[in-house]
Order: C-alpha cells, then sequence, then structure tokens
C-alpha cells in the first residue's frame, strides 16, 4: 500500500512541478527576460530544463528519502553482490559438506544392517550351540547310564563266561561225536542228491512229454472241431445237391484283391468295381450259360450305396484284402447271384521260419502210417492258417501248397530213422492273408535238427 501511496504522490508533485515550470517558462518568455546574455527564447529554454531538472531531482530525493530498499540499491549494490557471492560460496559449501554427511548416514546405515544380520546369525548360532550343548549333555548324561549298564553287564559276562567254560569242556567231547555223524551225514546227503538229480530229470521228461500229449491233444482237438465243421457244410452241400445241381456253394470266393494303402478314396472306388466285375466274370463261368441263354444284365446285383460302404471300410490308408463271397447255394444257370463283401486286414500272419504246427513220430511206422500222419500235419496247417487268417484258393479251396517230390524225400529220409522224431511245418516265406501258404517241413531228432524239405 505504501508504493501506490509514494507513486501517487511522485506524480502529483511531478505535475505541480511542471505546471510551475511551464509558467515560469511562461512568464519568463512574455517578459522577455535574458540570463547570462541569452536570447529571451534561450532563456525560456533554459528555465524549462531547470524546471525538469528539479522535478527529476525532487523524484528521486523523495524515492531515496521513501525507500531504503532504493538506497541500498544504488549506494550498497556492489556490497550486495559481494555478499550475494559469498552467500552462494557458502550455500555450495554447506551443500557439498551435507551431500558428504548423508553418504556417510548411508554407509554408517549399511554397516547397521549388516551388524544387524551379523548380530541375528550370532543370536542364531547362540541358540543352535546352546541347543547342541543341551543334547551333548543329554548324550553324555544316556552314555554315563549306558556305561554303567555295559558294567553290571561285563559282570554277568564274566560269569557267563565262567559257566561257558565249563560248559566248553562238555561239549568238546560231544563235537567229535557230531563231527563223525556230519561226515556219515554228508556221505548220505550226497547219495540223495544224486538220486534227486535223476528223479528230476525224469520228471522233466515226463512233464515235457506231457506238454507235447496236452499239445497234440488240442490239435486234434482243433482238428476234429474243424472236422466236424467240414461234416455240416458237406451235409449242407449234399443236401442242396439232393434238391437240384448247385454251381455255387455259399461262401464261395468268386473274386479276391489286396488293395495298396494310401489310396484316394476315387482309386478305392475303381478298385472296389474292378474286384466286382472279376467276380461278375467268374460267376458267369461257373454258372455255365449255354452261349444263347447268357443273360444280358449283371448276374451280380450291388448298388451305388453297397459299393460306397466298401469303400468306407478300407478309406483309412491301410492295406486290405477283400473276397467277394457267395451269399447262398446258387444252382446252375441262375441269373440273380447274392453276394457278400469280406475285407481282411492285410498284415504278416507268420514271419519267415515261423512255426506252424508240429506233431512226433516214432520209428516204428509204416510208410502208410507215416503218409497218414503228414497228412494229419497238413490238416493242422491248414486249421491254424485259416483260423490265423489265411485266406484259401479261390480255384482249389486248399491253404498252401508242398512239393511231390520235396514229400518223397522225407518218406525216404522218415523211413530210415531208428528213434522217435518230430517233423515241424514252418512258414518258408513271409506269410499274408492273401499270399500262398509256402511251408518247409523239418525233421528234429532230441533237439537236432536232422533235414529241411520244401
Amino acid at each position: 500500500m505504501a508504493g501506490y501511496t509514494l507513486i501517487l504522490a511522485i506524480l502529483i508533485l511531478g505535475g505541480m512541478i511542471a505546471t510551475l515550470g511551464d509558467r515560469i517558462g511562461t512568464k519568463v518568455g512574455k517578459a522577455r527576460l535574458s540570463i547570462f546574455n541569452l536570447r529571451p527564447r534561450d532563456t525560456a529554454t533554459v528555465v524549462t530544463i531547470a524546471t525538469g531538472g528539479m522535478i527529476s531531482a525532487s523524484t528521486l530525493g523523495i524515492l531515496l528519502l521513501l525507500s531504503g530498499q532504493l538506497r541500498d540499491g544504488l549506494f550498497r549494490l556492489e556490497s550486495i553482490r559481494s555478499e550475494l557471492s559469498s552467500s552462494q560460496e557458502q550455500k555450495q559449501k554447506i551443500e557439498t559438506e551435507l551431500t558428504a554427511a548423508k553418504t556417510e548416514q548411508e554407509k554408517a546405515q549399511l554397516r547397521l544392517g549388516q551388524i544387524n544380520k551379523s548380530l541375528v546369525e550370532a543370536v542364531r548360532k547362540q541358540s543352535e550351540t546352546q541347543a547342541l550343548l543341551q543334547s551333548v549333555e543329554s548324550k553324555f548324561a544316556q552314555a554315563d547310564e549306558q556305561l554303567q549298564k555295559a558294567s553290571q553287564q561285563e559282570a554277568d559276562l564274566r560269569d557267563r563266561i565262567q559257566n561257558l567254560t565249563a560248559e566248553q569242556t562238555s561239549l568238546q567231547a560231544e563235537s567229535s561225536q557230531l563231527r563223525e555223524e556230519k561226515s556219515r551225514i554228508a556221505i548220505e546227503l550226497a547219495s540223495i542228491s544224486r538220486d534227486r538229480e535223476t528223479l528230476k530229470q525224469k520228471v522233466d521228461e515226463s512233464e515235457q512229454r506231457l506238454a507235447e500229449i496236452e499239445k497234440q491233444r488240442i490239435a486234434l482237438s482243433s482238428e476234429v472241431a474243424s472236422l466236424e465243421s467240414a461234416r455240416e457244410q458237406l451235409l449242407i452241400s449234399l443236401e442242396a445237391l439232393r434238391k437240384g445241381n448247385v454251381a455255387i456253394f455259399a461262401d464261395q470266393i468268386l473274386s479276391i484283391g489286396v488293395v495298396r494303402p494310401n489310396l484316394s478314396n476315387a482309386e478305392l472306388r475303381q478298385a472296389s468295381i474292378q474286384l466286382l466285375q472279376q467276380a461278375e466274370r467268374n460267376a458267369r463261368e461257373i454258372l455255365d450259360f449255354l452261349p444263347d441263354q447268357a443273360p444280358k444284365e449283371p448276374v451280380i446285383r450291388i448298388t451305388d450305396a453297397q459299393i460306397e460302404a466298401l469303400v468306407d471300410k478300407i478309406k483309412d490308408g491301410q492295406s486290405y484284402v477283400i473276397r467277394i463271397l457267395s451269399a447262398g447255394n446258387f444252382l446252375k444257370r441262375e441269373t440273380k447271384i447274392a453276394i457278400a463283401a469280406d475285407v481282411t486286414l492285410n498284415r504278416q500272419i507268420f514271419a519267415r521260419g515261423a512255426e506252424i504246427a508240429t506233431l512226433q513220430f516214432t520209428p516204428d511206422l509204416s510208410p502208410q502210417a507215416i503218409a497218414s500222419r503228414i497228412e494229419q500235419l497238413f490238416l493242422l496247417v491248414s486249421f491254424r492258417a485259416r483260423r490265423e487268417g489265411v485266406l484259401a484258393n479261390t480255384i482249389t479251396g486248399k491253404v498252401g501248397n508242398f512239393p511231390p517230390e520235396a514229400l518223397t524225400e522225407l518218406f525216404k529220409v522218415a523211413s530210415e530213422l531208428k528213434s522217435p522224431y518230430e517233423i515241424k511245418a514252418v512258414a518258408k516265406e513271409a506269410i499274408f492273408p492273401a499270399s500262398s501258404l509256402s511251408l518247409e517241413l523239418v525233421i528234429r531228432q532230441n533237439g537236432i535238427e536232422i533235414a529241411r524239405f520244401g
């Protein structure tokens, strides 16, 4: 508020002095006064300048009179600058000292933290040492107690040693008698051990023989079941023959083929159609149509839906064997044949050298008996091969084949053997469902291979 009052006073005073100077200048100009021999006009100018200087002097005087800060600013400026520079240096010095003090404080705090950690670790170690000390004291007390017990036991043992010494004297006499008894028992045990080994060998031979007999029994049971099934099928066929001239029997294979893996749906469909066309040709040939009586339409009727269903079964990218079978008995020259498609995964059934069937032979068999037994072996091979999934030949209906000249050589070798032997039928090569069952017959005697045929 005082500043505003000062400014107002300066303005009023300046205005009054200016007005007074103007009037004085006017009067001097009108009176045409002369100072210092100057012209009146110049004298008026000098008066006006003097009046302006008075205004400035009075203004400055009032300011200096009323404002101590202005007086300090005009007359003590250099001193204030010097003091300000000194104050800045002191401030920087104090800030430097303050920063150093803070650094020392942080280091002190860090050392204090480390000291606290060390103190906590020392307290923990002291607690552990105290606990260990208590444990040692407890163990020491237990050891002292056990020492006392050991001393008592030592005294007891001394008494027992004295008693045992007396007993030892009597036992030494008995020991000599026991040694003699032991020698006698050892001789008897050796004899018993030899007898046991002999019995064990006989038992093993008996068990092996029983296992072979059981094996033959199972094989013969399977053979009987197979023959019984064949007998029933034969009776059915005979009944059909009595009713008419049967050309195609139930489950007769009309065509067979192997589908390669990773075929497209279009290729699978084409393969299925070709297989059905082959079945159509085989069926027409078996039905024995007269040249002028052959039907114009296919004798095997199958829809697109049935073909698609067949493709769905084999489209997983694997190899399959497909058989087109007759769904019943059909007479010659029938024009409508029902069929069924049998799909089998084309997997390896027997590896090369795999044993398929085995029969035991005795050396006293006649040639006719040997031939009968080998025929039984072939029946067992056929039964097992069919059971495992080997498909029969579409024309002969048989599974596998064996060269007649090799069979003649086998008869010749078998008839000359003078001790029991066995004949094994093994796969000559890897066997798949649709492949031919190529066999080798191996004669073994006492576990040793004598000859191989096929």
